[in-house]
């Protein structure tokens, strides 16, 4: 009785979960369009929201030309009610206490805190102050960047007002001087980071080595395009990066490999290489030869295996195999 009790049970919880997972889906699908109708209701009525360092600050009315900061006043007859700013149509800034706070003039200049001017916006969204670029403002992104951090959000509000939001309203002059400065600092050593990491790439890349094998010999290509015999004895070079000269063990130009083309010493043309590693004959775009997995290389027409090298770019391993430049 008990057994049978409990096989009730579980098949009552299986038969529920498939419509509690379509339950699911449907809830969440309803929030996602409830969002994108508030969004675009939003949008209707020209407000556009400001998030200054990934927080939600405040939001700009477009039609209203209007800038309500979430933040509310503390003391005094509008205690409890939110900071906002109205700029008038010959572009002062009037803050809802009643006093004038700042200029916003046509040609891209902010007065504010005592300044004049206290920021300039170009034409090309850079925000100078005293004499110096410190931000950006893109209004494709709509985001605000200081040495390419991320300082605000601002899409869908003026270049102009939005330089204003960030840098006269979130911070003073000192302020925006201080975060300059901690954005050059961090600047400087995440692009050393990428300089090592770079470094260090290009190293293990160099350090690399590739076998080559054919007609039964063997030999080394290493990562900065030294080709080796069997005795690890340097026979020629080829041209780092994949395009230039093709040099025997004397230092001697045989050949040329320039975009995918690789010549020999008489300027004639051998093969094209595609990135993919497909191998065409001069004049032609029919492929004669293709580079397969582990670096060997097949003709097309009979399947026949030249030899092995799983070498990059593929232009070395056609160059050593295909063009015989080496002669294993």
């Amino acid at each position: 009785m008990k057994k049978t009790g409990l096989i009730v049970v579980m098949l009552t919880l299986l038969c529920c979960l498939p419509a509690q997972a379509q339950f699911g889906g449907i809830i969440k699908k309803a929030k996602e369009t409830k969002e994108k109708v508030e969004k675009k209701v939003k949008q209707a009525k020209g407000d556009h929201d400001f998030y200054y360092r990934d927080e939600h600050r405040g939001s700009y009315n477009s039609k209203k030309h209007l800038i309500t900061l979430d933040e509310l006043y503390t003391d005094g007859e509008l205690a409890g009610q939110n900071i906002t700013y109205t700029i008038t149509d010959n572009g002062e800034v009037i803050r809802n206490d009643g006093k004038k706070v700042a200029e916003l003039l046509n040609n891209g200049v902010v007065n504010c805190r005592g300044c004049t001017p206290y920021l300039t916006v170009g034409l090309d969204g850079d925000v100078v102050m005293d004499g110096e670029v410190i931000a950006h403002v893109d209004n494709t992104s709509g985001l605000v960047t200081m040495e390419r951090f991320r300082i605000a959000n601002v899409k869908g509000i003026d270049r102009q007002i939005a330089a204003f939001m960030t840098f006269g309203i979130m911070n003073t002059k000192e302020q925006v001087a201080d975060l300059l400065a901690y954005c050059k600092k961090e600047r400087k050593r995440v692009d050393e980071e990428r300089r090592q990491a770079a470094a260090q790439r290009e190293a293990e890349r160099k350090s690399q080595e590739w076998t080559i094998e054919k007609n039964g010999n063997r030999g080394y290509v290493d990562g900065t395009g030294a080709v080796y015999n069997w005795a690890h004895k340097k026979i020629g070079q080829l041209p780092e990066g994949g395009s230039g000269d093709i040099k025997d063990a004397s230092g001697f130009t045989i050949g040329r490999i320039n975009m995918g083309d690789i010549y020999d010493r008489n300027g004639n043309k051998l093969a094209t290489v595609s990135s993919g590693g497909t191998i065409y004959a001069p004049g032609s775009i029919n492929p004669v030869a293709d580079v397969k997995g582990g670096g060997r290389i097949d003709m097309t027409k009979d399947s026949k295996t030249l030899g092995y090298c799983d070498a990059r770019p593929y232009e070395w391993a056609v160059a050593i195999i295909y063009c015989d430049f080496f002669r294993f």
